[in-house]
């Protein structure tokens, strides 16, 4: 198999070397101009831009080594490109980049391993073989101890410092005791350049609890117990000679039932980001796992938009009452006397003539009789295509001459010509009534995405 390389992390050494030690070959190298230079035997690989990958069809594998933004945006473009990566994880990918690998992943049906070295180490395989089958009985209780050795510049454990040493020890208490969902971190020993003890709490339900402490030591040391039922079990700075060569055939061959996959690094990142979460609040934080996909992805969103659709809708109804009863461009007698039927429209008249039409004439004789119970007035809408006053007038004289001649008192002062409309604010209004509620509109007919988005194929995570 063809692999290219990524980066410059130093992590990547004993990677190429299992990989060309296991007869693969490693062509080009991108984004690791350091790593090269400093290591004759690489020096001979093909520089490239990461880039000229994505369409490179004789590059089978890439090895991702490194933390720098770039190196970050290409492993999401070479995975989108269905790249399959081996991915050395580092503190800086963070929870939303192991995210949108994730998802990247679901949606490319793409190969994206982390490697977490410690799932190769031959005891760790062997002890975690001998958990399952329940060969040394249930586990009581998991703890992992680091020191780490003197730094030049600080006597405190920095948070940097913390978060790389505890990313794969959390991948290891997740492997062996299972997927916890409850995270509790404390600083000891504070001072302003760092902490003395730093101190992870894992628990679950029916999980053994889970403790990961670092503190600054002579030399680095690393130490797992674990207590069952038949006796505590303590493995110190295991030998990972093979873990290397191992990892790469659990890369190759996808086969290996203890390699892990790109979901337990989201967990991993998942628990490492709750870790920073509980620092600030002083409190355990709850984790809620879920499978990862573009679809449920659309629909969270989806829920979200549509509660704020529903309350920009309401705003806007009420907006629109509130301005229609201040703005009205007609006063409240016209109003009035339109919702009484007291008002005949343009469209009750012949066109461009004074004369009713047959069933106008029958309604004015109908208000006739209202307007002698009734101490009301009738109102004539004015003429627009095109405005006439002269024929306004002369509507209005006939008007008047019907009422008096059907028996109505003080007709000519009781029949009133109602003010022009404002054609500009009847079209604004118009259109307002429709666009108040054409956000919702439009929201709910984008639903009907859900229903034509392909879920996603399920994954063995």
């Amino acid at each position: 198999m063809k692999f290219a390389l990524v980066g410059d992390d130093a992590a990547a050494v004993l990677l190429l070397e299992a990989i060309s030690a296991a007869g693969h070959r490693v062509v080009q190298a991108a984004l690791a101009e350091s790593l090269l230079a400093s290591h004759a035997e690489w020096s001979s690989v093909l520089r490239c831009s990461w880039e000229e990958l994505l369409i490179d069809q004789t590059v089978e594998a890439i090895l991702i080594a490194g933390d720098s933004d770039e190196v970050q945006t290409a492993a999401k473009l070479l995975a989108s490109a269905g790249k399959q990566l081996l991915i050395v994880p580092r503190v800086a990918f963070g929870a939303a980049c192991a995210y949108e690998l994730s998802l990247i992943r679901d949606d490319s049906h793409v190969e994206l391993m982390p490697a977490f070295s410690l799932r190769f180490v031959p005891e760790l395989v062997t002890l975690s073989q001998q958990l399952a089958a329940g060969e040394l009985g249930a586990i009581r209780r998991l703890q992992v101890d680091r020191e780490l050795p003197p730094s030049s510049s600080t006597s405190g454990l920095t948070d940097a410092e913390i978060d790389a040493a505890a990313l794969d020890d959390i991948d290891l208490l997740q492997w062996l005791g299972g997927r916890y969902d409850q995270v509790t971190a404390q600083r000891s020993g504070l001072t302003e350049q760092g902490c003395s003890q730093a101190t992870l709490t894992l628990a679950g339900s029916n999980l053994p609890d889970a403790t990961w402490t670092a503190r600054r030591g002579a030399v680095a040391v690393w130490r797992l117990t674990v207590e069952t039922d038949r006796g505590p079990i303590i493995l110190e700075c295991p030998t990972d000679a093979a873990g290397p060569a191992a990892m790469i055939a659990a890369f190759v061959t996808s086969k290996t039932p203890h390699a892990p996959t790109w979901s337990d690094a989201v967990r991993a990142f998942d628990v490492l980001d709750a870790a920073k979460r509980s620092l600030r609040r002083r409190r355990t934080i709850d984790l809620h796992f879920e499978i990862l996909s573009e679809r449920q992805q659309f629909k969270t969103q989806m829920t979200a938009i549509g509660c704020g659709m529903l309350m920009l809708t309401l705003v806007l109804m009420l907006a629109l009452l509130g301005l229609g009863s201040l703005l009205e461009s007609r006063d409240r007698a016209v109003r009035d006397a339109e919702a009484s039927g007291l008002m005949l429209q343009e469209s009750d008249f012949e066109s461009h003539a004074a004369v009713l039409t047959p069933k106008a004439e029958t309604r004015l004789e109908r208000m006739a009789e209202r307007l002698k119970d009734e101490p009301k007035s009738v109102y004539l809408e004015p003429s627009s295509d095109p405005p006439n006053s002269d024929l306004d007038q002369h509507r209005r004289a006939k008007i008047v001459e019907h009422l008096a001649n059907l028996g109505v008192e003080a007709a000519d002062h009781r029949t009133l010509l109602a003010a022009a409309v404002s054609t500009g604010w009847d079209t604004l209004m118009r259109v307002l009534r429709l666009a108040w509620i054409a956000p919702l509109v439009v929201f709910l007919v984008l639903q009907g995405l859900i229903l034509v988005a392909k879920p996603t194929s399920p994954r063995k995570s």
